[in-house]
């Protein structure tokens, strides 16, 4: 591979596995390189630490895998520790790197974690990058971000490889409004159902696009636990960070 910087260093637009749901999702500024984390135990796949990635180099694919070793957290910082086999898809001779991977995050729910992740070559086959070259990049999480007008609808409310697959609703969302947020029977008038206190979690699953309403000229996502209707905008709203 050439320097890590390009295999990392552009657009991975694949979707992830939709039962990956204790993962987070990291990405580039320019959504060039897409790196997901198993955050927590509970299904099939990757140990904690573990997890893939996914970048484009010269119209070509890349994809990686690693596995860590280590998990610690000290001063607010979860480290990973581990090793990375990646490779190019498609036609032609093989192309393989291997290494050394470190994954760094802030343990904090206070908004997107900023993720540096420091790539140390070992071997492979073919590989364009000598041994001992070392790349690192900063990614951002890739979570929900509000339209213009601070609604979240369906075609922002999911992320590129992201645990939601881009086919489902992000699954947990806290409360902001200071007054505490209704649950509608029916949009946008209906009977309040149940009041959501200020920073309480609102679980809705893992719901398709079609959660998403416009009533009254405002976006509302249903909760199926209570079979009700809350106002989806930043306002009020923001998605939970991984790990839940």
């Amino acid at each position: 591979m050439k320097p890590i910087i390009s295999i990392l260093g552009a657009i991975a637009a694949i979707a992830l596995l939709p039962h990956i749901a204790q993962a987070s999702a990291y990405k580039t500024s320019s959504r060039t390189t897409f790196i997901n984390i198993k955050e927590i135990p509970g299904d099939s796949g990757s140990a904690i630490g573990g997890g893939y990635y996914r970048t484009y180099v010269g119209g070509r694919q890349w994809g990686g895998n690693f596995q860590a070793t280590s998990v610690t957290s000290s001063g607010g910082i979860r480290t990973y520790t581990g090793t990375f086999t990646d490779e190019r898809f498609g036609p032609g001779a093989t192309q393989q790197c291997k290494g050394n991977l470190k994954l760094q995050r802030p343990v904090s729910n206070s908004g997107p974690a900023r993720l540096t992740a420091t790539w140390t070559i070992t071997g492979g086959v073919n590989c364009p990058s000598r041994v001992g070259s070392i790349f690192k990049l900063n990614l951002t999480e890739a979570v929900p971000v509000a339209n213009s007008s601070g609604n979240f609808l369906a075609s922002n409310a999911n992320t590129i490889e992201s645990e939601t697959a881009g086919s489902a609703t992000w699954p947990k969302w806290v409360v902001t409004d200071p007054t505490g947020l209704n649950c509608r029977a029916t949009a946008p008038s209906g009977t309040v159902v149940t009041t959501f206190p200020n920073g309480s979690t609102v679980d809705v699953g893992y719901l398709g696009l079609n959660s998403f309403i416009t009533a009254g000229g405002a976006s509302w996502l249903r909760v199926p636990s209570k079979n009700c209707f809350i106002r989806a905008n930043s306002q009020y709203i923001k998605p939970k960070l991984m790990p839940f």
